[in-house]
């Protein structure tokens, strides 16, 4: 038997905040975001200070695992082993690094495992203070103005707001509600709960128009993200993970990890650290200018997480 002690933390340095990923806006030594031109799809992600998931299953496997479709459930059993299992769900911050011990777990066979796998639940909860180079402001004119802007419960219509679809981001917006605060200075961030039940719908009253798979580039490989539905209306997790095909519809995630370097557990292999790194973990939702901001944000939007097992 082996003992595990997977260690999941977040590389928290100035460095790591830009890690490549903001680099033309963000000045690492501060930590100040200053965006410039008028274009709001910016490629700017950063870490968040809060970032918490709830994980129902990770894994390994030996090949790419099989992605779930609209007729077939996505296969995280066949050539893939259990890592860490929850029936009920497991919380998770993991930007601010959380320890398992999983001693007494089984060491898994040898061979070379080449992608990781994760179900988790589809909610995303963001905290976060940033400041700017600029002045922005969130798209409720009542969020204010200013080089600070902080995650808040901050709607029009219900201040006790905290939590949003994904897919509803863009009606919100034109609504003139927003889940942001900005002033002259930092604020107290609150959770700001994201259901991504989308990855983006180029119009929102037409579910076949919106994305339910979505990729991404990680620091440990390339991560492809399923939002899906369960056959059980209970709410235990089964093995019936159809892709989603509607907006407000996904209640899980599916992620796929392909691992740059594969994960080779040998007979000498005595320990394995998993570590989870949110370096792009969240970006702000931008909107064009108004009432002189160089630019209206939304909210701050959740962003995908890399995971790596480094074995001994």
């Amino acid at each position: 038997m082996m003992k595990f002690i997977p260690i999941m933390f977040l590389f928290f340095s100035n460095f790591l905040f830009a890690a490549g990923f903001c680099t033309d806006y963000e000045n690492v030594a501060t930590d100040v975001i200053t965006y410039t031109g008028v274009d709001p799809n910016l490629d700017c992600e950063f870490a968040p200070d809060g970032y918490e998931v709830t994980i129902y299953k990770f894994g390994m496997c030996t090949q790419a695992p099989t992605a779930p479709t609209g007729a077939a459930a996505a296969d995280t059993t066949t050539n893939c082993v259990t890592i860490f299992e929850s029936d009920a769900g497991t919380a998770f911050n993991l930007a601010v690094g959380v320890e398992l011990d999983m001693a007494g777990e089984e060491k898994p066979a040898n061979g070379t495992y080449t992608h990781g796998y994760v179900i988790m639940a589809n909610t995303f909860g963001i905290t976060l203070s940033q400041e700017f180079g600029g002045t922005m402001g969130g798209t409720d004119t009542a969020s204010g103005t200013g080089n600070f802007c902080y995650s808040s419960g901050n709607t029009s219509d219900s201040p006790t707001s905290y939590s949003y679809y994904a897919s509803t981001a863009g009606r919100l917006a034109d609504a003139g509600e927003d889940y942001v605060t900005c002033g002259a200075a930092a604020g107290t961030a609150t959770k700001i709960t994201e259901v991504l039940d989308a990855f983006g719908c180029s119009n929102y009253s037409d579910a076949s128009t919106c994305q339910f798979t979505g990729s991404a580039n990680t620091d440990d490989g390339t991560m492809t993200a399923y939002l899906i539905n369960q056959a059980s209306a209970s709410g235990a997790l089964v093995s019936d993970t159809f892709l989603s095909d509607s907006d407000a519809a996904a209640d899980r995630l599916v992620g796929f990890l392909a691992w740059t370097t594969p994960v080779v557990i040998t007979d000498t292999t005595s320990e394995a650290d998993m570590q989870f790194k949110v370096n792009r973990g969240t970006s702000a939702q931008l909107y064009s200018p108004s009432g002189g901001a160089v630019f209206d944000i939304f909210s701050f939007g959740s962003g995908p997480f890399s995971v790596n097992i480094a074995v001994q």
